[in-house]
Formats: structure tokens, C-alpha cells, sequence
């Protein structure tokens, strides 16, 4: 993996850049900060950022047209734009000390002129000899200041300069006009600032506005001379000034440290929820008091894009920005040590990777494709955590081969369409698949496809698992004559929409919609559609959804935040168990009305909160509406009944599943424990075969006080430990289950 792959993903997120009035200002003054500093009343730090940006902050909170105060995003809610320049004012007024800081570094034998003691030439002057670079400035007039030596505040703008230069040693030649660039021969580089109409030296139409250079090597031009205002004079000179360090130090003109790219910056952005609050205006003619000032600052809005930052629960958990989650995605799979950081696993692999972010973000940065990067990354270095995604991979193989079966219609080879309900429909309610079925096949030229789209190895990143699947997916609907596939689960959809875009697809309930005839009264009067994050793209899914119960007659309102996933997503409920939680709390507690969700996972994350909710096919077919969760177990029978039911009653063949020789213990497993084993992802099918296992071989502990075992099963990513008790012939009473997340190896 290469540095730039994984910042490519976050190339374009803005989030952290300079706000839009910074972009305005011309000396890209951090705005935000100054204000959140002015109010907290801190002074001292304020009045440095304002020294330290704009040079003489005095004459710029005087004379700055505040070009900023357009691209004030408190414009974008209906208020006035802040009053920066009397904010900046207040900053020197109320600072204790003002000072100009000098820097204790060695002299330097190189010699600048600059030519003009106008502000941008003082602004120039002041920034290379603070560097204690040997700076000579020229004049023909009787002191600085060029054209603001008429202003009736010259007198505050003198003193400003003096103290400014007060630590920074420049030779000042004033009545010293330079009428030929041979007079400064002798110096390494020449900086001309003669002020508007000025002598350009014939150089003008050679200059270069990006680094005010001339077709003369060292000389540059700047300030009023080529157009500019006096506040971006300022700006250029201390501009110039570190292009004419670059030059001195290597012979070439350019910024020794990259700019930011303001070019770029400036976004509107949005500000729902944001208070209006009216202008400060100050009670006193000499400006604002303290407290106003403090009071006019905290109307700044500190814009800045945050929208996945604050929405996802995951991003505000870990509270990284995207950039530096890029960097991570590297860091944490780089070969070579100390770079190699894994700090980067826990978020990995605790994101939904749902595509919220990316439907909010204004640039459409998906946060979940880079996660999802780094998880195929991991799982190529052999770098990842094989046990958060260990019972899922175990039951997509499962569903491909002993829960699969594919055929065209009885008697036919080919078929125009092919129901594909998912792995998880038909384990959670085979009833769900049987009734859909039978509309198809009574309706359509349809097929079955039972099978699992592949979503389990691509949630974990195992690329080579998935492509060897999504071959097999592609011959076997090729054998059936290529028909268009009929979708139940949006997020089948999305992967057979990545992986084989030459299926063409349409939903179940769209079919559903389209017959005409009137549902029957549901036990729902009123409710909400929850619409799974799978389907954020799919408006006549979501639509067909609505008719369907509005045809029920169920009166439906909707959620303020649509296509937030359930928690499912991603499968993080082993990585991040109490993100999972908040995440399907959040979700389940949207709305006080009943939800009508049109995904399995989703009937299932709900119901497991207790949340009142029934899959859309409940209501058009009539079924009752079950709260109750199968269990893992359970859900593995189901889809081995559904597909005998389905091969006898449509098919007339027989389908016998594959047993072992464990299957004939029978468990007692009291409720509370099952629910958590149904948590923790422990099959009751994984506990027969541990303790068949362990009697069998007689390999485990024994208390004979009570008739109490324990054994543990080892796997070759998980170790299952069980305690139990033997109550009967091969049956076996479990008092708790638990595992460990590593393989343990017996020694003698």
C-alpha cells in the first residue's frame, strides 16, 4: 500500500481547512481563532495571532477594508457579518503589553535592498530583518510610510512601525532615490515598492503575481506598484520575503514552506439549528467595551465541515479527523517499524460501513470505502482480527453450499426471472421466502436463487473468498438463462450491483406493488418506514414500501434522519459491542411509532430491543407479526427447512442436509443464557459438538461432587469453553458457554 491510495480517499474532504473569511483576508488570518480567543477574553494570545498575521496590526484594524466581512458565513443565516476590524481594534486595546518579538538567531552576511518605505516595502523590510538578514531600505521621501503618512493617524501609524522595527535592525536611507538598478549592485536580492505610479524599472510587464518575481534574477516587485490595496501590499511583503529567503538560500524563487491552498477554500457551508443573533453595536464612541467585544466574538459560527464528524456515531466516538484516519489506514499496515502504528484497528472494524458519511458530505468523501480499504489491506497482510469476523465467514459458507439451491422453474432449464431473498430472509422467517416465492412463480417466470450474496467476506476484506463466490454467483445465474434477479435485501442488491453490474435487478416489493389488488387491514394503524441504509439509493424501493402499506391502509410518518443503518452493518457488534448497542438504541428510539422495516437484519436488531416492529411482508401477506428472534441454531434449521419445503413442494425432489454425529444431543439452555450466547455469536450447534467431543474422548474436567463439567473445543480462531451437566440419556443441561478470541495450542 502506497501512502497516497489511502489519502486519495480524503483527498477532498475541507474539514480543518482555513474558513471562508480567512480565504477572503489577505493575510489568511485565522479568524476562528482569533475570535474564540477574544471570547474567552484572552487577550494576550489574540493580540499575538492578530501581530504576528498581519504585521502592524494597528494600521490594519484602521485601514482593512474587511474584505472578509463578505464571506462571513453568518450571512448565510440572514445576520450582519462580524465586525472583525472592531474586534481587531479591541484586541490592541485591551492586550496589557504590546511588544514585537524578536528572534535570538545568528546574523546573516546576505544583503537585501528594498527600494520604497511604503507598507508593503516596511513589510518586506521588517519580515528579512527579523530573519537578521542585512536589509537596507531606500526612500526619496523624509521618513516611512509612503502614502499613509497623510493619514490624520499617522502619528498612532509611526509608533506602531517604531516598535515593530524596534527589534529587527534595518538601515533606513531616506531621501535616497534609486533611479537605476546599478546603484545596488552589491546587494543579493532587491525588492521594489515605489508605491502606485512608482518607478517599476521597466520590470512591470515581467512580473510574475505568484512570486513577484521580474525577468531580472533577483529582483521583485510588489505593494501598490502592480495594483494591489495597501492591506494586500502587507500581505505580499511578508510574502516576498520568504520567496526572497528561498532565493538567497538556493539560488531559485519559491516558498520555502508550501502555502495552504486558498484558492480552493471559501465553501458555504450549512448551519441548520444555528441561532440568529443581531451585531454588537458598541455603546461608546471609543469602541467596544470588554465585555461587547467578548459578546460580538461569540457570534462567530467557527464554521467549519463537520457534518460526518457529528452525525456518525462511530466518527464522534473516536473523534479523528478523516485526514488523519487516511494516514492511519497506511501507518497501520506499513511493513517497516517504527511507522507501524495500529492505531487505526478498533475504528477499522467498528464502522457500519453504511455510506451516511458520503451522502452528508459535500464532497462525498466515503470514510466507510477507506475503512473498508483498510480492512481488505489487513486481511491481505494477514493483519487483521480473524475472530471479528470468524462466525460470519463460517455461516456465509454455510449458506452457499448446505443452505443453497439454484434452479429455474420445475421443468425448465432457463427463466426470465430469479427470486434471490438472501441468506438471512428465509433464517429468519422461511414463511417470508415460501410466500414470495409463490406470488413470483404465480405472477412471473421466476426461479430460485438461495444463496448468500457474498456481504460477510466483503465486510471483512477477504477479497479472494469473495471473488471465487461472486464466479460461481455469475456461472450459475448464467446457466439459468440470465434472468433478471429479484431482490428482497437492499444490501444483496448493493453487492451484486458492485461485484455483477451485467445483472439487471428489481426489488420484490416493486413487483409486489405492482399488482393492484388491495391488501388486507393490517393490526398496524399507524407507523413508520424504516428504510435500511442498503437502500439510500433506491428511491422505488423505498417508494414501493410506502405504497404497500399505505395500500394496507397504515397511516405512515417519517424519520427525520432516513437510511441510518440499524447497527448490522459492517457486522462491528464483536469489534465495538458498545458502539453496536448505541448505535441500534439511537436507531430503535427515532420514533415511539411501530416501524415497518424491509430488511431482515433490521427486524432483528429491533426486535432484540424490544422496539415493536414488522417486516413489510407480514403485512402484504397477511402473516402474523412474530416479536420473537430465532436463534442461531434455529436459524440454521430454518434454512434447511425452507429449502426442503421449497425442493419437495415446488420441485418434487428430496434434500437430505448433512448431519454429524453430534446433532443427536439434545440441550437445555435456560432463556437468559441463550440471549447472551445469541450476543456473543455462540451457536447451541457449536456446544454439541464441544461436549460430544469431550465425552467422547473424556478430555475435560470432571467435579464429581456435582456431576459439573467443563471442556473447551478448539478452533482454528476461536476456543469455545463450556460448562454443563449431564441430565439424561444424550442430553446435557449447559450452565454457561463462553470463548476466547485466540487459538490455544495443548502441550503435554
Amino acid at each position: 500500500m502506497k501512502i497516497e491510495e489511502a489519502a486519495s480517499y480524503t483527498e477532498k474532504c475541507f474539514h480543518g481547512s482555513p474558513a471562508s473569511c480567512t480565504c477572503a483576508c489577505p493575510f489568511h488570518l485565522d479568524i476562528r481563532s482569533l475570535l474564540e480567543k477574544v471570547s474567552k477574553g484572552k487577550w494576550a494570545s489574540a493580540y499575538k495571532l492578530l501581530r504576528n498575521e498581519t504585521i502592524f496590526p494597528v494600521i490594519v484594524s484602521a485601514l482593512c477594508d474587511q474584505p472578509c466581512s463578505n464571506h462571513c458565513q453568518r450571512t448565510q443565516i440572514g445576520d450582519q457579518a462580524i465586525s472583525i476590524r472592531d474586534l481587531e481594534d479591541a484586541c490592541i486595546r485591551y492586550v496589557k503589553k504590546r511588544k514585537a518579538d524578536a528572534y535570538n538567531i545568528p546574523p546573516k552576511t546576505a544583503k537585501v535592498a528594498v527600494v520604497g518605505a511604503g507598507l508593503a516595502g516596511l513589510s518586506c523590510a521588517l519580515n528579512l530583518a527579523r530573519k537578521k538578514f542585512q536589509v537596507t531600505v531606500f526612500d526619496k521621501e523624509l521618513g516611512w510610510g509612503g502614502s499613509i503618512r497623510v493619514h490624520l493617524r499617522f502619528k498612532e501609524f509611526n509608533e506602531e512601525i517604531s516598535l515593530m522595527f524596534s527589534v529587527a535592525k534595518a538601515d533606513f536611507q531616506f531621501k535616497s532615490e534609486i533611479t537605476s538598478l546599478a546603484q545596488l549592485e552589491e546587494f543579493d536580492a532587491i525588492y521594489i515598492a515605489t508605491g502606485s505610479g512608482g518607478d517599476s524599472f521597466g520590470l512591470l510587464e515581467s512580473w510574475d503575481h505568484e512570486l513577484q518575481t521580474t525577468s531580472e534574477k533577483k529582483v521583485f516587485l510588489g505593494g501598490s506598484l502592480c495594483g494591489v490595496s495597501q492591506m494586500e501590499g502587507i500581505a505580499q511583503g511578508a510574502q516576498v520575503s520568504k520567496v526572497i529567503e528561498a532565493y538567497i538560500q538556493t539560488g531559485k524563487a519559491s516558498y520555502i514552506n508550501k502555502e495552504n491552498n486558498f484558492k480552493e477554500c471559501g465553501r458555504k457551508l450549512d448551519h441548520d439549528g444555528a441561532l440568529s443573533l443581531a451585531r454588537v453595536e458598541a455603546k461608546s464612541t471609543d469602541g467596544y467595551s470588554e465585555a461587547e467585544a467578548r459578546e460580538e466574538a461569540s457570534r462567530c459560527l467557527q464554521c467549519d465541515c463537520d457534518k460526518c464528524l457529528t452525525s456518525c456515531e462511530m466518527l464522534k466516538r473516536f473523534g479523528k479527523a478523516p485526514q488523519k484516519m487516511a494516514i492511519e489506514v497506511y501507518t497501520d499496515t506499513h511493513v517497516n517499524p517504527p511507522l507501524s502504528t495500529h492505531t487505526l484497528a478498533r475504528e477499522t472494524y467498528s464502522c457500519n460501513l453504511c455510506g451516511h458519511c458520503k451522502s452528508i458530505c459535500p464532497e462525498a468523501v466515503d470514510i466507510g470505502a477507506m475503512l473498508q480499504f483498510s480492512r481488505t489491506a489487513r486481511f491481505k497482510d494477514n493483519s487483521y482480527p480473524a475472530a471479528l469476523h470468524d462466525f460470519w465467514l463460517r455461516e456465509m459458507d454455510y449458506a452457499v453450499s448446505q443452505g443453497a439451491f439454484v434452479s429455474a422453474p420445475k421443468g425448465k432449464k432457463t427463466c426470465q426471472y430469479a427470486f434471490f431473498p438472501g441468506c438471512q430472509l428465509g433464517a429468519s422467517n422461511p414463511e417470508h421466502v415460501l410466500e414470495s416465492y409463490d406470488f413470483l412463480n404465480e405472477h412471473y417466470d421466476a426461479g430460485i436463487f438461495i444463496s448468500c450474496c457474498g456481504a460477510p467476506a466483503f465486510w471483512a476484506g477477504d477479497e479472494e473468498r469473495l471473488g471465487v463466490h461472486i464466479e460461481k454467483l455469475r456461472q450459475e445465474w448464467f446457466e439459468m438463462g440470465r434472468p433478471k434477479l429479484v431482490f428482497a435485501c437492499a444490501t444483496c442488491e448493493n453487492i451484486f450491483s458492485m461485484m455483477l453490474p451485467e445483472i439487471k435487478s428489481i426489488s420484490l416489493y416493486e413487483l409486489l406493488d405492482r399488482q393492484s389488488h388491495v391488501l388486507s387491514k393490517c393490526d398496524l394503524t399507524e407507523a413508520v418506514v424504516f428504510d435500511p441504509c442498503a437502500a439510500r439509493d433506491d428511491d422505488e424501493m423505498q417508494s414501493s414500501v410506502r405504497r404497500l402499506a399505505d395500500k394496507a391502509d397504515i397511516s405512515l410518518e417519517e424519520l427525520q434522519e432516513k437510511n441510518r443503518c440499524c447497527g448490522y452493518g459492517g457486522l462491528i457488534r464483536l469489534a465495538n459491542p458498545s458502539l453496536y448497542d448505541e448505535i441500534s438504541q439511537v436507531r430503535a428510539e427515532a420514533s415511539e411509532k411501530p416501524y415497518i422495516v424491509y430488511c431482515a437484519n433490521c427486524r432483528e436488531v429491533f426486535a432484540a430491543r424490544d422496539k415493536e416492529c414488522a417486516h413489510v411482508l407480514d403485512i402484504v401477506f397477511g402473516l402474523s407479526i412474530n416479536a420473537s428472534i430465532p436463534s442461531l441454531a434455529k436459524k440454521r434449521e430454518n434454512s434447511l427447512e425452507l429449502k426442503k419445503k421449497l425442493m419437495r413442494e415446488k420441485w418434487e425432489m428430496d434434500f437430505e442436509a448433512e448431519t454429524h454425529e453430534w446433532d443427536k444431543l439434545s440441550l437445555i439452555i435456560g432463556d437468559e443464557l441463550q440471549k447472551m450466547m445469541d450476543q456473543k455469536l455462540i451457536s447451541s450447534a457449536d456446544l454439541q459438538e464441544a461436549i460430544w467431543l469431550a465425552e467422547e474422548s473424556g478430555d475435560k474436567f470432571y467435579d464429581e461432587s456435582d456431576g459439573m463439567s467443563l471442556c473447551s473445543m478448539i478452533k482454528p480462531v476461536i476456543t469455545y469453553w463450556v460448562e454443563y451437566r449431564k441430565t439424561g440419556p444424550d442430553t446435557y443441561e449447559v450452565y454457561s458457554a463462553y470463548y476466547h478470541r485466540m487459538h490455544f495450542v495443548k502441550g503435554e
